[in-house]
């Protein structure tokens, strides 16, 4: 399997649009969440939220890499200030973020060792957070 670098290109930007809405509603939820175990939950928000901050770094670093330029475009943005509605609407996102990388891993050759483990740190980071958000809504 050969690299298409443009293709690749354009759904890392998709991901990093992604990444960049994911940091604002995760900060933005932190500030504003309340009702039961919202301090938790603000804290724990704002873990997250660097750690999207790091994926989208990872992410505009292989852009930059394969010769491509980093978007600046913010995709949708859902906050809600109840925490257990805001832990959902986080949950929803976060699934719909793992399946979207398991979807570009696929397409990048595992001999493309540095793109693969960057996408596959983000994958494994994404998991780790559907994990958690589960535990918090009880599924």
């Amino acid at each position: 399997m050969s690299l298409d670098d443009g293709k690749i290109i354009k759904l890392m930007n998709e991901g990093l649009e992604m990444e960049y809405a994911s940091y604002i509603q995760y900060v933005t939820q932190a500030a504003i969440t309340s009702g039961p175990y919202a301090e938790g939950l603000m804290g724990r928000f704002e873990e997250i939220a660097s750690d999207e901050a790091e994926h989208a770094k990872l992410l505009r670093q292989r852009i930059v890499a394969l010769g491509g330029v980093p978007t600046t475009k913010v995709g949708e943005i859902q906050i809600h200030k109840d925490s257990l509605q805001a832990v959902k609407i986080n949950l929803k996102y976060e699934r719909d973020t793992v399946t979207f990388y398991r979807k570009l891993l696929n397409l990048i050759p595992h001999d493309e060792v540095i793109l693969y483990e960057a996408i596959e740190h983000i994958l494994q980071d994404s998991q780790e957070h559907v994990e958690e958000l589960e535990r918090l809504v009880g599924k």
